[in-house]
């Protein structure tokens, strides 16, 4: 967990190969037990719950003082890659074909959730999301 927070935030490594390979090349003698990529990428997707809990207690460390607690908003929006007109090549692997409503169109993303507090005349404050299970450690 540390090896990849770290590459992310410090390295802005993106992939999961790209941080097993930094982590490889220039902490070898920090991390002598890293294995392979496969090994890797195995005990970060048994560590997606610690990941989810880690980033729900840094939300409340953090909440403004100002978020109404007891007023939350949900949300859902699609991230589009591309139209629905086309065959969806960026990122075969974790998008789908899906319908949006509000945009009366068909395209290829993925959809994401958001339930968030409310703030006094700002952006809500995030309070949990949630993306397809597919896409749980990309």
């Amino acid at each position: 967990m540390t090896i990849y927070l770290f590459a992310l935030e410090a390295e802005q490594r993106i992939t999961v190969k790209q941080i097993h390979r930094f982590a490889a090349e220039y902490l070898y003698s920090w991390f002598p037990k890293l294995g392979s990529y496969s090994a890797f990428s195995n005990r970060l997707n048994r560590l997606s719950e610690t990941f989810r809990e880690l980033v729900t207690s840094l939300i409340a460390d953090y909440c403004p003082d100002d978020c109404f607690l007891d007023q939350s908003l949900l949300d859902s929006m699609p991230i589009i890659t591309c139209s629905g007109k086309r065959s969806g090549k960026v990122t075969k692997g974790i998008t789908d074909k899906g319908y949006c409503s509000t945009k009366s169109m068909y395209y290829y993303g993925v959809k994401l959730h958001a339930l968030a507090f409310r703030l006094e005349n700002r952006i809500l404050f995030l309070r949990r999301y949630k993306l397809p299970p597919h896409l749980s450690m990309i």
